[in-house]
């Protein structure tokens, strides 16, 4: 009697697997499409109706579902082998469905499809160069000025190669809108990798650099040279003194000096002129003299304010950057700025930075330290270095080379 159980579990399982094939497909199709696509999985219960209808049909067909085989062990264990089959399978797709990373999304159907002639001219950093083909106003907008129009045409932008379309245009847009203080800007990038863009200039000037809760108020003054928009002032008026950030000014007949352009020509050993490379721009500042400067500042002692017919003007002290000041002494006694990776095999590398002494050593200084996930600057003695870490040091030349030898 036991070699004939054994018999009907043995052929329970083969009708099982056969039968169990089909839905344990479906199963998984199902478990991993949920997932990948909603997050979602569907319950265990709903996987076992749909495979035990799923199992009809197959088992149907392999005579699983004959009266005498389905009443007896052999039905038994072969519903028992379907429905495991398929709970795995459904649990298998749910897990490659959470694993398999989402990339698949519309912003991404506009994939970086440029033209090969245009991939060619990739630089040797792995970057590809963005230049404009049209700026054209956007309609309802003021036009841009000419002279923005023209700084944009002769503009040029290079980015990772690796980028799509869609991302080079949002990023060709964010350096537009931060550049020129744009309203509005639409790029759209070519295979060949020119920029059609519409732009409109910002419909406000003064109102954009008073902050809120604060009212900007004109008076007459004596200007000093060099005053620019942001600088902090106190006007000494009849009754008092107030203090605020200038958001314009401007002396009697002149426009505000801006040396966004210094060239000078210079003899080249051919004789013919060239320029140097141009200054960055700078902030608008006043050449000197009597003028009006616009200062922001609370509504009682803008009041204040207007009530005068001129003022005494004082420019405060923004404070000293320490930092400037800290390497100015490093650099009068000779000492220079270096980045030294360390190397995997170094004597520094799983070394704590007390241990590796290395003012005692070699004379130089760690001033930061630069990894892939942060940047630790005064780095406390404590921290253990490793392959890959960036060291900001500081010391002379032949220290700086002597410790280099070491480290790499």
């Amino acid at each position: 009697m036991v070699s004939g159980l054994a018999v009907e579990v043995g052929f329970g399982l083969y009708l099982g697997i056969l039968a169990g094939i089909f839905p344990a497909l479906v199963s998984f199709a199902l478990g991993f499409g949920f997932k990948y696509l909603t997050g979602v999985s569907i319950p265990g219960l709903g996987v076992v109706v749909l495979a035990g209808g799923l199992a009809g049909i197959s088992g149907g067909l392999l005579g699983l579902l004959e009266e005498n085989v389905a009443q007896s062990t052999a039905g038994v264990a072969a519903i028992l082998v379907v429905l495991m089959l398929s709970l795995w399978a459904h649990a298998q797709g749910d897990k490659l469905g959470a694993s398999v990373p989402r990339q698949l999304t519309l912003s991404r159907l506009r994939s970086a499809d440029f033209s090969t002639e245009f991939l060619e001219r990739v630089d040797t950093y792995g970057q590809i160069k963005i230049e404009p083909l049209t700026v054209e106003d956007i309609e309802g907008y003021p036009p841009l000025s000419e002279e923005t129009r023209q700084a944009i045409q002769a503009s040029t932008w290079k980015f990772p190669v690796g980028l799509s379309v869609a991302e080079l245009e949002t990023k060709v847009a964010e350096k537009l809108t931060d550049a020129y203080s744009l309203a509005d800007v639409t790029v759209s990038i070519d295979s060949e990798g020119l920029a059609e863009i519409t732009a409109a200039p910002e419909t406000a000037g003064l109102s954009r650099r008073i902050p809120t809760g604060k009212r900007a108020v004109s008076i007459r003054t004596l200007l000093p040279t060099g005053l620019a928009i942001g600088d902090q002032v106190t006007l000494a008026l009849s009754n008092g003194t107030v203090s605020g950030t200038v958001v314009s000014a401007k002396t009697d007949g002149l426009a505000p000096t801006s040396e966004t352009k210094q060239s000078t020509a210079v003899e080249t050993d051919g004789g013919t002129d060239e320029e140097v490379a141009e200054r960055p721009p700078q902030a608008p500042t006043t050449t000197g003299g009597h003028g009006s400067v616009t200062v922001a500042l609370p509504p009682e002692e803008a009041r204040r304010v207007v009530r005068e017919d001129v003022a005494k003007l004082t420019v405060n002290s923004r404070g000293t950057n320490r930092e400037y000041e800290a390497l100015d002494v490093l650099e009068r006694e000779d000492n220079q700025f270096q980045v030294v990776t360390i190397s995997p095999g170094s004597p520094f590398d799983e070394i704590a930075l007390e241990d590796a002494k290395f003012r005692e050593k070699f004379g130089v200084a760690v001033l930061a330290v630069r990894r892939s996930t942060e940047r630790l600057v005064a780095p406390p003695r404590s921290i253990r270095l490793a392959a890959g870490d960036e060291l900001v040091i500081t010391g002379t030349a032949t220290a700086i080379e002597s410790f280099r030898e070491a480290a790499e």
